[in-house]
């Protein structure tokens, strides 16, 4: 809940403002960020109260960790490494063991979803298990002062402050206070760490008691939407690897870490997976980690 009079300290601050500036047009400008223009876009696109958005952004704050992170150049581990260097820091035992339990404790609410949405469990482990250790990880960075920070420093300027417009409609029409939420150091959110342009496009209020991408029905049936919406097939294939490379079309050519050619099979959820995060290495591990969960859960 915002704890906070909007209405009155615009009124303040318009009144302080005009005894100053009484013949100049004002603006309110944060560095290189034009709040005015930003309110009056949210007001008209998406009904946010201009008032809402300047009070909000008027005190953002530069986040020093944040802004180290935008000016350095980012180099992910699953953009850099090797496929078979990668894989294995997620594809392990640990997380298997642990993803077999996550499941066993969730059986009921896994075939609900599945029920509904055709995605595996498994699949849906890998995700979370990835993300935030099946939500064992909790971020705690400011939101809101992340994305400002991104918006001001980081190469994609326009897909963060993208995504701080998105935080606002999202908090104000969540009634969230704006200046608390948590999240990763880009505000990835939740449990399945969506950005703020995911939450109410993906996000499923499973439980019926409100979205909140901390709640681990509405973490796994957000994953799940959010796999469906982008073209997940029931019950078909994501990737096979091939002992002798083809030229045709779906074959993934990779080189190990080793430099010898590998090559993959991808079908289309594979392709599906990997829009989760970007990244092909991302969906090899969630596809070799779920795959291991699901031979556990047969198994036994």
């Amino acid at each position: 809940m915002i704890l906070y009079n909007l209405h009155s300290m615009k009124t303040l601050f318009i009144f302080l403002l005009s005894s100053i500036f009484i013949f100049v047009s004002f603006q309110v400008y944060s560095k290189d960020l034009d709040i005015d223009s930003i309110a009056l876009h949210l007001n008209a696109e998406q009904s946010i109260p201009i008032e809402y958005t300047e009070y909000v952004l008027s005190h953002a704050k530069v986040v020093p960790k944040v802004k180290t992170f935008a000016l350095r150049v980012a180099n992910p581990k699953e953009k850099v490494m090797t496929f078979d260097e990668f894989v294995p820091l997620f594809a392990n035992k640990k997380r298997v063991d642990e993803g077999y339990k996550f499941f066993q404790s969730h059986k009921n609410l896994f075939e609900k979803v599945y029920k509904i949405y055709g995605v595996d469990p498994c699949i849906i482990v890998a995700i979370l298990s990835i993300e935030t250790d099946l939500g064992k990880v909790k971020p705690n960075t400011n939101c809101l002062n992340a994305l400002y920070s991104l918006s001001l420093y980081a190469r994609r300027k326009k897909y963060f402050l993208y995504e701080l417009e998105s935080y606002l409609v999202y908090t104000y029409k969540h009634k969230l206070n704006p200046f608390f939420v948590k999240g990763s150091i880009t505000c990835a959110i939740g449990i399945p760490q969506f950005m703020p342009s995911n939450i109410d496009k993906y996000g499923v209020d499973f439980n019926g008691n409100g979205l909140n991408l901390n709640e681990i029905p509405d973490a796994i049936a957000s994953v799940a939407n959010f796999l469906k919406k982008h073209g997940w097939k029931k019950k078909k294939p994501i990737v096979k690897v091939l002992n002798k490379c083809v030229k045709e079309k779906g074959v993934l050519v990779l080189k190990d870490s080793k430099g010898k050619i590998r090559c993959f099979k991808t079908y289309r959820n594979f392709w599906v997976l990997k829009s989760y995060n970007g990244t092909v290495n991302y969906a090899l591990a969630a596809y070799k980690l779920a795959k291991n969960i699901c031979e556990l859960i047969n198994y036994n």
